[in-house]
């Protein structure tokens, strides 16, 4: 079995949080390597989803630092759009996830990044609370990787699981998760036809269950760059009513960049699936891949503009919006969430709204009822604090997480699992990972001023002060909570 050197800085998996924590930590000076099991980074992020929550609906940035820089250079060149205000979202950025992911590849490369592509971890090797090394399988076989201070972001707590790790899964009541998603792109798209059927059916824009009757305007939808279209609730229900459509929502969300005739669509959905259990993402892969099929003709069917659509390209692996949470120093709340709340070992700042699929029918989320076919979905006018202590798993001495599965609720895993607020986590524990490493000492001893120093340094954003808002640049009609 082959052994590598050492790195200060190991990070597993390199999709969204793990990115740019990679990034982090090679700027803050560490000798870092990213262990990734496909041949990209960049993760759900690439898939070309618009990014929600780089602000809260207040017009405050939450997204700086390396996140904020990455978008920065896209729209610098033409691959993405600034950050506009959206009352109903909270905030939106288009971005094209082709772009995207060179441009992540280019940042990474350039900071120093070392990679490790198509290679999985398999197994731990542990020293009490310290971990010495990880295994990884890949095309040689299996190799052990050691390394100073690890960094989590599978987005499944794997790394804090084959640790022996403590950790939750889903909700307390059940351990159900949030269903999971395949996005997917079309292309040869007439947007302005598609906007035209809507402003002359505006029935059609998106009131679902969980916006609390709210919607955008026509107006909005035509002025803002890289609008979000959600909607189509009349067309879905003809289509069911001919035995056309038996995916389990009620809309469907379109994702635009100014001027492309390409859009991003997010539409399917599998109920009852363990993102950590290979049978169930065998079958999440299958059935959500031939929802997309499904979804595609009935757009190509139903819908003014997609007459002429063609698939591009369909989601390399099921967007699993939910898994394990770690248990950390502080679990945050859905009550941390809605409230902005403010920490004194905050680390940066969460905006995506608290967005939670229904999951299962004939349930209770956030103690209203569901049906199993909506969301509840409350955007954030303030944005809230991330504490340092929620990516600090218990009984590790130089372990952290960043992503999805961080130290949070059920209801608030709704919030932090936001692709804004993963970049965010992820930055943080690249750099405290560094620091960790640098100074030999774990996370859990390195003062709270100094980590937020170094990030401020970096253009983290850790306090909402006016220096970060931005200018409103859209107007939509106002909405409250689910």
């Amino acid at each position: 079995m082959r052994m590598r050197k050492e790195f200060d800085v190991v990070v597993v998996g390199g999709g969204t949080a793990g990115a740019i924590a990679a990034i982090a930590a090679a700027r803050t000076g560490a000798r870092t390597l990213v262990i990734e099991q496909y041949g990209t980074i960049g993760g759900v992020l690439t898939l070309g989803q618009s990014v929600l929550g780089a602000a809260d609906n207040e017009g405050y940035l939450a997204l700086g630092g390396i996140g904020g820089e990455l978008f920065e250079r896209l729209a610098a060149n033409d691959g993405g759009t600034r950050t506009s205000i959206d009352s109903l979202l909270g905030s939106i950025t288009g971005q094209d996830p082709e772009a995207l992911k060179l441009t992540l590849l280019d940042m990474a490369a350039e900071s120093g990044v070392n990679f490790l592509l198509h290679s999985f971890v398999v197994d731990v090797l542990k020293d009490g609370e310290r971990i010495c090394a990880v295994t990884v399988a890949n095309k040689a076989g299996l190799e052990i990787i050691p390394g100073r201070t690890f960094v989590d972001c599978s987005g499944d707590a794997d790394l804090v699981a084959r640790a022996g790790g403590q950790f939750t899964k889903g909700r307390p009541l059940d351990a159900a998760t949030q269903p999971v998603s395949a996005i997917f792109r079309l292309g040869s798209v007439d947007v302005g036809a598609t906007l035209d059927y809507l402003e002359a059916n505006p029935h059609d824009i998106c009131d679902a269950e969980g916006f609390s009757g709210s919607k955008h305007t026509i107006e909005h939808l035509r002025s803002t760059p890289a609008a979000q279209i959600v909607g189509f609730n009349t067309l879905i229900s003809q289509a069911r009513a001919a035995g056309e459509w038996d995916v389990p929502v009620e809309w469907l969300t379109v994702y635009t960049l100014p001027g492309r005739s390409e859009v991003g669509i997010n539409a399917t959905r599998v109920h009852g699936i363990d993102g950590t259990d290979p049978d169930d993402l065998t079958r999440a892969e299958i059935e959500t891949q031939r929802q997309v099929a499904q979804v595609t003709r009935f757009l190509r069917k139903y819908v003014p503009g997609f007459e002429r659509a063609r698939l591009l390209a369909s989601s390399y692996q099921v967007g699993i919006r939910e898994t394990r949470h770690i248990e950390g120093g502080y679990t945050l709340t859905a009550d941390d969430v809605l409230a902005g709340s403010d920490f004194e070992d905050q680390i940066g700042r969460g905006a995506y709204p608290l967005d939670i699929h229904d999951v299962k029918p004939g349930t209770l989320v956030m103690n209203r009822s569901v049906e199993g076919t909506g969301i509840t979905y409350y955007s954030l006018p303030r944005s809230y604090g991330i504490p340092a202590r929620c990516l600090m798993p218990v009984g590790f001495d130089n372990l952290l997480v960043a992503g999805r599965s961080i130290s949070a609720t059920h209801e608030a895993a709704g919030s932090i699992r936001g692709q804004a607020v993963c970049m965010v986590t992820g930055h943080a524990a690249g750099t405290l990972a560094a620091l960790s490493s640098r100074l030999d000492k774990a996370p859990t001893d390195i003062g709270t001023s100094a980590l937020q120093s170094t990030l401020r340094e970096q253009g983290a954003i850790i306090e909402r002060v006016s220096e970060h808002r931005i200018e409103a640049r859209t107007a939509v009609s106002s909405s409250g909570p689910a």
